[in-house]
């Protein structure tokens, strides 16, 4: 799993764990509630703060949401397989 995706992840879990107690996702047993969650983390208003974030970081964010959403890409073609 590369860095971003494992990134998505550990916020996800963060905020689950923090607001309501809720266990932690595994990419591989949760992968469609993860992938559904990490895709909404990926609209422009999010990635851009609402146009508060420069536009290196915006495109830094979205980089790194690029590299998660096909390191996702590559874990469905391994669980469809």
């Amino acid at each position: 799993m590369n860095k971003a995706l494992a990134n998505y992840i550990d916020r996800i879990n963060i905020r689950r764990s923090l607001f309501g107690g809720r266990p932690p996702l595994d990419v591989y047993d949760d992968y469609v509630e993860l992938r559904t969650e990490i895709e909404a983390l990926g609209s422009p208003e999010i990635l851009a703060g609402d146009g508060e974030y420069t536009r290196e970081e915006t495109q830094r964010r979205t980089d790194e949401w690029i590299d998660a959403m096909v390191e996702l890409d590559n874990i469905e073609k391994e669980l469809v397989a």
